[in-house]
């Protein structure tokens, strides 16, 4: 029975073994059905020729790559045996191929731009699959102009014997759907816009003729109903509903949808039960646990909690611990008792870490961000840390992780698949600001090099960055290498060579810095960092005006700094570009000239910090605000003017023009201050995923002597604006009007301003 069961397996594996030791005499090809095929089209695709010995993985190529030529449904293989050899036959079914293609129904979009989209043309070869695939280009097109429900009836009939067909495609637009509106039954315990944000489904916005946002999609809608029940369970409401979406549709196709939420009422905790627990006391792991008693019962604090158990055993090496949790409800009380059942295991120990698939990048580069080492006992939270840590170097395309069991039941090996991702990148653009006006940019940037590696320059996880930038108002050229480890250890290196030349500094004169500067920066804390910098810079001031102050005239000409720079910073935002609680402080220390030689002896200090508070609804408050101050030393009798403080602009008090606050000589002109002060209150309101509303008020002093903070001649400002959140392309409009002005800097009505870029 088995050979019987067996015998044409190990037939075919015999012949393969054979036939991997033969030579072939012929390849030959064959149509599988009455059709004519050109062998030389097929024989042009095929590797394996006559003479050469025979080996099936590079007919099993040959294979794929006449598959992948879409001009044939079926292709084969097979060797026949001779004296000589091996004879290879290829057989072949080519698919039909396009005599005319005809398109009706098309309303929206007219027939011949229907076809258009097809890309189908006269000669070209098809079959129901290709068919298919060329009409998701037509419904993707259609579902960008608010047409979900889009169908197709298509034939493909034979014409002749010569294997031509024609294509008819019958197209049903259906009803246009633009959701103009989401609404719920009961928001009582969310807004519509944290229950809209939480969903898939969007409604439209003013940008939404860029975006696509706002097409109905029915299977998103869906999935939404799931997840507004599950926000529901995080308040206790563990019983809710989500009913079938009502929708109404106008003529128009303005489509509005409403959601029947019934939650009924709330339940909370009765009790907190672990079950299973016999290494540690049930009292420790309860206050890892952050429900307690009386609480509503929030199905995400119950899971957490779940988490927190299984964490606890793994951080102390009972990696495979599982634990459970059970919601035993009271319906009639409102009341639920949660069960964690725990199924204890045992300490695991490491035996090898494994890195696969790294096919470009060092294993060094991978390892060192690795927190778990051969010989540890397994920590699985060490373990999803490691793979954070992977993900957020920025240039794999796909990290995971395997625990290979042994052959010891107590010893396992720890494998990390990495996938390669493309970690250059070229950009191009243009930008437009209030202050610098018209600017275009390229930028290269190489994620993963390796300058130890010429000409593949690839690997070894350093950063390099080329950017060149021009404008009316400026040109700016820079050339940034990073290496984050410094000799094995977790030290960045950041260097960099520059010029940049400024031509909205002011009216009366232009500016330019070229320079380069090398600094060393290390993590001091979970958001701690401190950096130390040096720089060496030529700066130039020239073309001044010549109806500028004998002030300005006395600081044309070229000037050099040789400066360090001490920086500590603490980073606790939950965003990088768009936070909306924690907070980002900055201290600086620097000073140049002195026994760092070159033209200018000066020190500085600084001080700035911006927090960020939620209020209700999704509003937060930015506080932010600095304190600076700069002066001279040794044989420098005078800081000069690009060292100088200034405020105003959209970037400080927005009430004023750029770097129009700031003490004046005797003829007016802005000269700058060695002391200043700066604080900022902004209010923002978001009016949809990308907009939001923002209310601010400005305050700042700069004072003309070192460390000198008087408020007496302080300017202030207040106004409104709109924040346009784009993914890489962030645009901040605002109108202010004057508060307070000195003096000199009093004018009258209001003023406008916007920039590209975030500002904290």
């Amino acid at each position: 029975m088995f050979l019987r069961i067996f015998r044409p397996t190990l037939f075919l594996c015999l012949c393969a073994c054979f036939a991997e030791a033969a030579t072939i005499v012929d390849v030959r090809v064959l149509s599988r059905n009455k059709q004519e095929v050109s062998a030389s089209s097929v024989l042009a695709y095929v590797q394996q020729k006559p003479g050469e010995t025979f080996s099936q993985e590079r007919v099993n190529q040959d294979i794929r790559r006449l598959q992948e030529t879409e001009r044939y449904s079926y292709v084969s293989a097979a060797f026949e045996q001779e004296q000589e050899g091996l004879t290879l036959i290829y057989t072949v079914e080519e698919r039909p191929k396009i005599d005319k293609v005809r398109v009706r129904g098309g309303e929206h979009f007219s027939n011949s731009k229907i076809k258009n989209l097809l890309e189908l043309n006269p000669n070209d070869s098809i079959d129901e699959s290709i068919l298919r695939k060329n009409l998701e280009a037509v419904t993707e097109k259609y579902g960008k102009d608010y047409y979900p429900n889009v169908t197709y009836d298509t034939s493909i009939s034979t014409v002749d014997d010569r294997g031509y067909v024609d294509i008819d495609v019958e197209v049903k637009e259906g009803p246009r759907a633009k959701v103009t509106q989401i609404r719920f039954s009961d928001t009582s315990e969310y807004t519509r816009n944290d229950l809209r944000k939480a969903m898939q489904q969007k409604q439209r916005g003013i940008f939404s003729w860029i975006t696509g946002r706002g097409r109905y999609q029915p299977d998103l809608l869906s999935d939404d109903l799931a997840t507004i029940e599950e926000l529901h369970r995080r308040k206790g409401y563990l019983d809710v509903k989500v009913g079938e979406p009502e929708i109404e549709r106008s003529e128009r196709g303005s489509t509005k949808i409403k959601l029947p939420v019934e939650k009924n009422e709330k339940y909370f905790v009765r009790g907190i039960q672990i079950d299973g627990a016999t290494l540690f006391p049930v009292s420790l792991l309860g206050t890892r646990i952050p429900i307690s008693v009386g609480d509503p019962a929030a199905t995400h604090l119950i899971e957490a909690g779940r988490r927190a158990i299984r964490d606890f055993y793994n951080n102390r090496g009972y990696s495979n611990t599982r634990v459970t949790h059970r919601l035993l409800l009271s319906g009639q009380e409102r009341l639920v008792d949660v069960v964690y059942d725990v199924n204890e295991g045992n300490i695991l120990t490491i035996r090898n870490v494994l890195i696969k698939g790294n096919t470009r990048t060092k294993d060094h580069v991978i390892r060192r961000e690795l927190n778990v080492f051969p010989g540890d006992h397994l920590n699985e939270v060490r373990v999803r840390n490691s793979v954070a840590r992977l993900r957020n170097l920025g240039f794999f395309g796909h990290v995971s992780q395997n625990i290979l069991p042994t052959k010891d039941p107590s010893i396992v090996d720890v494998a990390f698949e990495i996938e390669e991702g493309r970690s250059g990148q070229f950009v191009a653009g243009a930008g437009f600001s209030s202050v610098d006006n018209v600017t275009g940019f390229i930028e290269l940037s190489q994620g993963n090099f390796d300058i130890s590696e010429p000409w593949k320059f690839s690997g070894g996880g350093e950063k390099l960055k080329m950017r060149l930038q021009l404008g009316s108002e400026r040109r700016d050229a820079e050339l940034t290498y990073v290496r984050p480890w410094l000799f094995d250890k977790r030290i960045t290196l950041n260097s960099s060579l520059y010029t940049h030349e400024r031509r909205f500094l002011s009216d009366d004169y232009d500016q330019r810095n070229t320079g380069a500067s090398i600094g060393l920066r290390k993590a001091l804390g979970p958001n701690w960092r401190g950096g130390l910098t040096y720089s060496l810079e030529e700066i130039e001031v020239y073309d001044v005006s010549e109806t500028a102050s004998d002030a300005i005239k006395a600081e044309e000409g070229e000037n050099i700094q040789s400066g360090l720079e001490l920086t500590f910073t603490r980073d606790s935002r939950n965003h990088v570009w768009i936070p909306t609680e924690g907070g980002r402080i900055v201290a600086n220390a620097g000073f140049s000239g002195g026994p760092l030689g070159f033209d200018t002896d000066l020190y500085r200090l600084g001080l700035r910090s911006s927090f960020f508070r939620p209020v209700v609804m999704d509003h937060v408050l930015n506080l932010q605000g600095w304190i600076q101050g700069v002066d001279y030393y040794g044989d420098t009798d005078h800081v000069p003017i690009f060292d100088r403080l200034f405020l105003g602009g959209p970037r400080t008090i927005r009430g004023f023009d750029f770097r129009d606050v700031g003490p004046r000589d005797d003829t007016g002109e802005v000269i700058g201050g060695q002391s200043s002060m700066f604080a900022s209150a902004e209010y923002t309101i978001p009016l949809t995923d990308q907009f939001r509303y923002a209310l601010f008020y400005d305050w700042g002093v700069v004072n003309l002597s070192p460390w000198d903070y008087a408020i007496d001649g302080f300017n202030s400002s207040y106004g409104m604006g709109i924040r346009i959140d784009m993914p890489g392309f962030p645009l901040r409009f605002d109108y202010s009007w004057q508060h307070e002005a000195d003096e000199i800097n009093e004018e009258s009505g209001g003023r406008f301003s916007f920039l590209i870029g975030h500002s904290f």
